[in-house]
């Protein structure tokens, strides 16, 4: 019966791994409270403001961007800023939401990758900032691959711990013959 055990014990632990399954509510939750996509980001600074640009993920037929705004040295909030923006062949100035945020109405962009520049005038400060924005779609999937020396190391530690499992059972049972005779 020992024996019977430490055959089990040396099994390779992905024999019993499986995927796949739903795992009742947890796991419903869990997915439910991620976010579908947080869109993209660019990021632009200077000597005087530091600046990162979020578009929405592409889909719809007018996109906001939001634009956040703060000094560089200080990183405080820009209050009042007029900010505009020329992105694909689109121009426009951005509208302050509070201080520090600003958001601006383009149409629809096309999933590459965008240049961006952005003319930023704060009181008597004065700056021309830019970026790259790339929109596009990033894969969510996780590579899974094993490779075969994966499962032959955890093969040859099974063979090894039977053969010292059959060594220490062969040395007991010639122990009980040699006390027999």
């Amino acid at each position: 019966m020992k024996f019977l055990w430490i055959i089990l014990f040396c099994l390779p632990l992905q024999l019993w791994a499986h995927g796949g399954e739903d795992h009742g509510e947890e796991e419903q939750k869990t997915a439910a409270a991620m976010p579908a996509s947080s869109g993209s980001r660019a990021y632009a600074s200077s000597e005087l403001f530091e600046l990162v640009l979020v578009a929405p993920a592409a889909g719809s037929a007018e996109q906001q961007l939001s634009i956040y705004l703060d000094y560089f040295a200080d990183n405080s909030p820009v209050e009042g800023a007029v900010i505009e923006l020329d992105l694909a062949g689109f121009s426009g100035k951005a509208t302050m939401v509070q201080p520090g945020f600003y958001q601006l109405k383009t149409p629809a962009l096309t999933a590459e990758r965008h240049s961006v520049t952005l003319t930023i005038e704060a009181g008597e400060d004065l700056d021309l900032l830019t970026t790259a924005l790339d929109l596009t779609p990033v894969s969510t999937e996780v590579p899974h691959d094993h490779s075969w020396t994966e499962y032959s190391t955890q093969l040859w530690f099974a063979v090894g711990i039977l053969l010292l499992a059959l060594v220490v059972w062969r040395l007991a049972s010639s122990r009980r013959q040699g006390e027999l005779s």
